[in-house]
């Protein structure tokens, strides 16, 4: 393993167990047998680790909120369901949002404009569903309420998780919130749109 990704993924690991607030670098070395210097060398600040940190869920997402021509409310909420799983990967950046986006400024920038290509994806997908017959609202005021409900449950579930939900398991957690999602989609779907969606969170333990 390179030391760079050794780093990081020694950084992410302390930091989702403590909290990016009460990790510091010469702490970080320390577990790492490394001096201050090694890590400075990749990660001048730690502002730049939890940066790099941050591209890496970004990169990890991307992959998976794609635009599609064709979709399912299946294929939807399986997207959603593995961006989740991504976002309990680096929980510690969710957890840390707030402060994070005080205090990191380039980490900032590159939310605001990350936030506005993925909802441009969930508009686009949210289309194609209603191309397909699964959704029907009646305009585009109910299609950005959608967009902006599912964008809101996704950024800061994990936060609620932690303080309402941590007597379940993250799998337990995760359900929970894909159907509230589903149940923020249940007003504009139709009747095929529903029994897909019962489907799949039957399928979802």
């Amino acid at each position: 393993m390179d030391t760079r990704k050794k780093i990081l993924d020694k950084a992410l690991e302390m930091f989702n167990e403590r909290g990016i607030e009460y990790v510091g670098l010469r702490e970080l070395a320390s577990i790492l047998s490394m001096r201050v210097s090694n890590i400075t060398y990749y990660f001048p600040t730690k502002d730049d680790l939890v940066y790099a940190l941050s591209l890496q869920l970004t990169k990890s997402n991307a992959e998976v909120i794609v635009e599609r021509e064709q979709l399912t409310i299946t294929a939807f909420l399986q997207m959603l369901h593995q961006v989740f799983q991504n976002h309990l990967t680096f929980r510690c950046l969710l957890l840390s949002v707030v402060h994070l986006m005080k205090q990191n400024k380039h980490l900032s920038a590159a939310y605001i404009n990350t936030q506005k290509v993925r909802n441009r994806a969930m508009h686009s997908n949210l289309q194609a569903l209603q191309r397909a017959g699964y959704l029907q609202p009646k305009d585009e005021t109910e299609m950005e309420f959608l967009v902006s409900g599912i964008s809101l449950i996704s950024r800061f579930w994990i936060s609620e998780a932690a303080i309402s939900f941590n007597d379940l398991s993250t799998e337990q957690q995760i359900r929970h919130y894909l159907a509230l999602i589903s149940n923020l989609l249940r007003p504009y779907s139709t009747a095929r749109g529903l029994n897909e969606m019962d489907h799949f969170l039957d399928s979802v333990q």
